[in-house]
């Protein structure tokens, strides 16, 4: 269900795609790619300053936060300087097949960084959540899809001793609420098998049910 949600978004952003155009479709697609980049990588920064405190829901409202706070920050800018004050026409099937490939690229792409945000609160524990489709395999699949904008954009403005891969940067935020569900669950105590008599004790036992041996006979 997650999954077919995801293609219906995907599926809305190309029609709106091809309403905006390539030009404008372009600037819009990078301004999405560079906020959630950001929202990524920005997160471990903001998160250690006291001010923002430690929540389960943190990592979420801050990647929240600054992904919105990116996009319309350059958004403002290109329609500024760029989308707004000018415009590119391209020939007509390019303009409305390339235009819709690259706004369902764009919404596939929202879909995944709200599932992502999902994943990392504790939410995504609840058994409710994972029979509508947050499982293991979509969370395999959103994540190597932001990945892969995340390391081209990475490549691009990253010096290359850099060591840490999206992959690797959002792996470590996975695994905050499965470490905390595991704390919240109880271990089952084992059951305490009742002690073994040894030989000594089981004899003496016998013994006294027994009653004292008899006294020997003086008389013979």
């Amino acid at each position: 269900m997650v999954f077919w949600i995801g293609i219906l978004v995907g599926g809305t952003f190309a029609w709106l795609a091809i309403k905006l155009r390539f030009y404008q479709t372009w600037a819009l697609v990078f301004n999405i790619i560079i906020s959630i980049y950001l929202a990524v990588y920005l997160r471990p920064v903001i998160v250690n300053i006291p001010a923002v405190g430690d929540t389960p829901y943190s990592n979420a409202l801050t990647m929240a936060a600054v992904a919105l706070a990116s996009f319309l920050i350059l958004h403002g800018i290109s329609y500024t300087f760029l989308t707004g004050q000018f415009n590119v026409s391209f020939p007509k099937v390019f303009d409305t097949l390339g235009t819709g490939l690259l706004g369902f690229l764009a919404g596939f792409l929202v879909w995944s960084f709200l599932s992502l945000l999902i994943y990392i609160t504790p939410a995504s524990q609840n058994t409710f959540v994972k029979e509508i489709g947050f499982t293991d395999q979509f969370q395999q699949t959103s994540v190597s899809y932001i990945s892969r904008f995340c390391n081209l954009v990475n490549a691009i403005v990253s010096s290359q001793d850099n060591e840490y891969s999206a992959e690797q940067t959002i792996s470590k935020l996975l695994k905050g609420p499965e470490l905390k569900a595991r704390k919240k669950t109880p271990e089952k105590p084992k059951p305490v098998e009742p002690a073994k008599p040894s030989d000594a004790e089981t004899s003496i036992t016998e013994q006294e049910q027994l009653g004292p041996p008899p006294e020997p006979n003086e008389d013979i």
